[in-house]
């Protein structure tokens, strides 16, 4: 007897598999939407499939690096209001154009020593970092499914990290990058419902439980606070982009993503009060740690479900 967990509420239930295309609708119906072991990198029977893995994890990286650099871009343009578009990259201290060849990501960056080669002003080491972290999760994702769905989540690792640093610089999230997570989302749900090359894209009412499940509870805490407190308890800003997560993840994941966040978030305020980096009351960019909490749930938070189920 075979067990797959309900990608509505990660509800354990048996599934005997007449044959395999009974198998293929069963699994698309009933299992979990991320699972790492279907990755082909995990399934590494002959030469032909670990090279293929490894050439799409080599593409993957390179992908990454390149929406990190762009992700760089946003991070420094959106909060300020400026056109992402235009004018070109240029250097924040002497405003002088950065030429295309210095624009690799992080090869100009080693190349240059950290250093603008105009004026030779120093380079935050964060633009790299940026880059080997959106390399990096691009290349997870390919662990996590083999399957046309890494496109659109290649995108929602892109928004993500975007997100995390924009609001940890300014304790602001922009719409335009919600709005355009939850039109991809909207697009890979609906290209799911129509198609198998998309099986782990939520259905319908799977992904509007998710934002409900993902919007909800921080709307009801941030009511709750108001009443009791009479201060803010979450920016709308949170309550935005977890609604938009669980278009994403469905139900099931999104309690674990909150757990993750949350035990996040209050190890790192512990952090800030105990150095007295804080004090009690003062806000923090919460924004970061959902990120990471949802992060974290799609590599592990059915794992952590099943714990409990």
């Amino acid at each position: 007897m075979t067990y797959v967990y309900d990608r509505f509420f990660g509800q354990k239930r048996s599934m005997q598999p007449v044959n395999r295309v009974d198998n293929e609708l069963q699994h698309k119906r009933n299992i979990n939407a991320f699972s790492i072991a279907r990755s082909p990198c995990y399934n590494t029977h002959g030469l032909n499939r670990r090279e293929s893995c490894l050439i799409l994890m080599i593409f993957a990286l390179g992908v990454g690096l390149c929406f990190g650099s762009f992700a760089n871009v946003l991070i420094y343009r959106l909060p300020r209001k400026l056109s992402v578009v235009s004018p070109p990259s240029a250097c924040p201290a002497c405003n002088e154009n950065i030429a295309f060849y210095d624009l690799l990501p992080i090869i100009s960056w080693i190349l240059l020593k950290g250093r603008c080669r105009n004026c030779h002003a120093g380079i935050s080491p964060r633009y790299p970092l940026i880059e080997i972290s959106c390399a990096l999760l691009f290349a997870g994702v390919v662990l996590l499914t083999p399957t046309l769905s890494v496109v659109f989540l290649w995108l929602f690792m892109f928004i993500l990290l975007t997100v995390s640093v924009i609001d940890w610089d300014t304790q602001e999230i922009p719409d335009s990058l919600l709005l355009a997570a939850a039109i991809t989302g909207g697009i890979w749900v609906t290209a799911g419902h129509f198609s198998p090359l998309f099986p782990e894209a939520p259905g319908f009412i799977a992904a509007g439980l998710g934002i409900l499940a993902g919007g909800l509870p921080l709307l009801l805490i941030d009511k709750l606070v108001i009443i009791l407190f009479k201060k803010d308890g979450f920016g709308y800003g949170d309550v935005k982009l977890m609604a938009v997560c669980g278009l994403y993840l469905g139900v099931s994941i999104m309690f674990a993503a909150f757990f993750f966040a949350f035990i996040a978030g209050g190890i790192y305020a512990t952090f800030l009060l105990i150095t007295g980096r804080a004090k009690r009351g003062e806000y923090i960019a919460f924004g970061p740690f959902l990120c990471a909490g949802v992060i974290a749930a799609m590599w592990f938070g059915q794992g952590f479900i099943s714990l409990f189920i």
